[in-house]
């Protein structure tokens, strides 16, 4: 910039080469313009890349992987630049009018209304992640090099890596071409995660019909008891054949009926005319949960609605931690509001779970009645509210309930204070 302006001034001022040596200022700089622009276009090395990425990234959470850079050329090159691009897809117009920026309250009046710093931050989030660029100081011919590159993702879901570039300087520095690569990757990235304190319900352990199958070592599932006669129904499969052997007539086998925690984790996906903020917040909530809760000696159905019912079983013999992080990850809103069929799914599985844990994106009346039907079955509950603001003396003219064992109110973009200001209450 600074030659450019030296370019412009001394173009002015030397126009009379009579009366003024300012054109020679002008030639000079012309001269370094011009050769810095053609040592950059005669850059013609081949190269070939290969990124070893982690198995996930978390939101919020820098990581750091490699490139492998293999250069096809028998020439040495230094000071090279090394970006890594993801795929950028601009939102549609309908989109954009329908975002919400929690940066706007900060912005001045002029760009709520253009909108501009808002389209850029929805870019950004729609790109998903910022990647620092590399700088390599030489790779020789036909040699092979590994670089970092430092990536910060800003939403969960996967990331599209599109392409890679390697840019080469002129030696003045004022210029640096790309050549672009077509190198497609992806990677996962998972909700945000927040430090829960451990899940205690006041539900008891449940008879699983099945449960051999479905939770193999947890709770007392298929613990041996005693031998007994034979009585006429029992499966083949239980005969103790040795006694059977000895005592000349059926023995068979007899085990302990299968009980053991199992919670329901339920996740309301009808954001509605909620902010994405809520919604993304209530996703990282659940993550959350799911590990504090899988680390415990328990089952964890995941239970959300969207377009269909989903029903998802973690814990031990089964999907581990990571397998129920996976399907949040990739959660999306459902388009259609639809307590009634969420309340039926809670209503049909009640009989075998020791409690429910409800993460809600509002308080209102249909939500409140499944609340309220489920404490009348006798059901344990624990139920959070996402909202945008901390304020709990009413949401839209729905008193919050007394029971603050059970429930609280946690606000967007501050979950960690709304947490800890909970747990001093309690001490």
């Amino acid at each position: 910039m600074l030659i450019l302006a030296g370019l412009v001034v001394s173009a002015i001022f030397g126009l009379n080469i009579r009366q003024t040596l300012s054109y020679q200022i002008f030639t000079l700089l012309l001269g370094i313009l011009l050769m810095s622009c053609i040592s950059v276009l005669v850059f013609r090395g081949k190269f070939r890349f290969k990124r070893i990425l982690p198995e996930y990234g978390t939101v919020g959470q820098k990581l750091e992987y490699r490139i492998l850079l293999e250069n096809l050329s028998p020439k040495e090159f230094n000071n090279l630049t090394l970006l890594d691009e993801l795929a950028t897809d601009l939102p549609s117009f309908e989109h954009f009018l329908k975002a919400r920026d929690i940066q706007d309250k900060r912005r001045n009046f002029f760009d709520r209304i253009v909108g501009y710093p808002r389209l850029v931050s929805l870019i950004r989030k729609t790109r998903g992640g910022l990647i620092q660029p590399g700088k390599l100081e030489t790779i020789s011919g036909k040699d092979k090099i590994q670089q970092r590159i430092t990536l910060i993702p800003v939403r969960r879901g996967y990331l599209r890596f599109a392409t890679t570039a390697i840019g080469k300087c002129d030696p003045f520095g004022l210029f640096r071409r790309f050549k672009k690569y077509n190198h497609q990757d992806s990677l996962l990235v998972l909700p945000r995660l927040y430090e829960f304190p451990p899940i205690n319900l006041a539900g008891r352990r449940k008879y699983q019909h099945g449960g051999v199958n479905l939770a193999s070592s947890v709770g007392d599932s298929e613990e041996f008891i005693s031998l007994r006669d034979y009585r006429p129904g029992d499966p083949m499969r239980s005969i103790h054949w040795r006694s059977y052997a000895k005592k000349g007539a059926p023995v068979v086998r007899e085990y302990q009926d299968e009980y053991f925690s199992r919670l329901g984790l339920v996740l309301d996906t009808f954001a509605g005319g909620y902010t994405e903020i809520v919604f993304e917040e209530a996703v990282s909530v659940a993550a959350s949960i799911a590990v504090s809760s899988l680390q415990q000696d328990s089952l964890l159905d995941l239970m959300f609605i969207n377009n269909q019912v989903y029903r998802f079983t973690a814990g031990r013999g089964l999907a581990g931690v990571n397998n129920m992080l996976e399907i949040l990850a990739c959660v999306e809103s459902a388009r259609e509001e639809n307590i009634n069929e969420l309340e039926t799914l809670l209503l049909q599985h009640m009989n075998d779970s020791s409690g429910f844990i409800c993460i809600l994106l509002a308080w209102d009346k249909k939500r409140q009645n499944m609340i309220e039907r489920l404490r009348s079955a006798g059901i344990p509950l624990m139920v959070y509210m996402i909202s945008m603001s901390a304020d709990s003396n009413g949401f839209g003219n729905m008193p919050l309930p007394d029971h603050v064992e059970y429930f609280q109110v946690l606000q967007a973009g501050d979950i960690e204070h709304s947490l800890q200001k909970k747990h001093r209450r309690k001490q």
